[in-house]
């Protein structure tokens, strides 16, 4: 209740607009799903499933408020010092099956264009990621997710295998990976596509070349069944560090985004780009603030 009032104050005194429109500095959004309804959302990792309405109106707002421009644009901008002001980029992390049957219809519509970071070994078995598993929901902590994206590396497989046997569990199409198909059909219709790993595992826990791979097998992969050369690079989880951040640099990226949060200003590191991770279940009131770069540090209900 006090962050829902705390979000409406900001908004109500008029700040996070004039930040808007005053603050030299762009946003990277990043979405994970959409899904078709509230009852779908609470299926899987209830912060990924964004419903499509509420997704719908915060699109709807976004593009009355910025200039939404293409990935590609916004890190031109950004290399050669143009203003970012009132720019925004949208862009999903794993390419789930919702974001081409609900989202790409609403970008479509107002013009709108996107990036998605392909999970490039995912498409071809279809199975749905480990972290949407009920398994997994009913036995993560903040402990065990630390035993999962460091000892285990953020391996699926390994995470799955340390809970024990687990019922097959078959997840509706939209918490699916999309296949290659549907992936090569968005890009010939305008959606860019970028990598995001060939695995999904945490790039700071693996050997150079574990990262190598993951780097340049995913972009080939890609190339190969999409005819899409990707431009830009996502790290699973977010997660990074120097090493990591200089082999994407290394392997020709133009730019990586993370999902440490904060707006993009004038000589951010391109390939560190920092994103507002929008949740599932954000409110209006917040999803303003958060874009304006005020999120609180502590963390809020939406």
């Amino acid at each position: 209740m006090f962050s829902a009032l705390f979000n409406a104050s900001l908004r109500a005194t008029g700040l996070t607009a004039l930040l808007r429109r005053f603050r030299n500095a762009g946003v990277v959004l990043c979405y994970h799903n959409l899904v078709a309804d509230d009852r779908e959302a609470r299926i899987g990792d209830p912060g990924l499933h964004a419903p499509l309405e509420r997704f719908r109106r915060q699109l709807g707002w976004l593009a009355a408020e910025y200039e939404i421009i293409c990935l590609r644009e916004f890190v031109d901008r950004l290399s050669a010092g143009r203003p970012l002001r009132r720019c925004a980029t949208i862009t999903f992390d794993d390419a789930y099956s919702g974001v081409f049957e609900y989202a790409w219809p609403v970008l479509r519509s107002l013009g709108v264009p996107a990036t998605v970071f392909v999970v490039t070994g995912a498409p071809s078995n279809g199975d749905p990621f480990w972290w949407d598993h009920p398994a997994v929901r009913r036995a993560d902590t903040p402990d065990r997710r630390r035993r999962w994206l460091g000892t285990l590396c953020g391996d699926g497989s390994a995470i799955l295998g340390d809970l024990g046997p687990a019922r097959p569990w078959s997840a509706p199409t939209a918490h699916r990976p999309a296949s290659w198909e549907v992936l090569a059909r968005a890009a010939r219709s305008g959606i860019a596509l970028g990598a995001h790993s060939m695995t999904h595992r945490a790039l700071p826990q693996l050997s150079d070349p574990e990262i190598l791979n993951e780097l340049v097998a995913s972009r080939e992969v890609l190339a190969r069944h999409t005819g899409a050369t990707a431009e830009f690079f996502s790290y699973p989880y977010g997660l990074w560090d120097g090493r990591v951040r200089q082999a994407a640099q290394a392997a020709g990226y133009r730019a990586a985004c993370a999902l440490d949060y904060g707006l993009v200003c004038e000589g951010a590191d391109r390939w560190a780009l920092p994103r507002v991770n929008v949740p599932a279940t954000i409110g209006a009131a917040a999803f303003e603030v958060w874009t304006s770069g005020l999120r609180p540090h502590w963390t809020p209900s939406m």
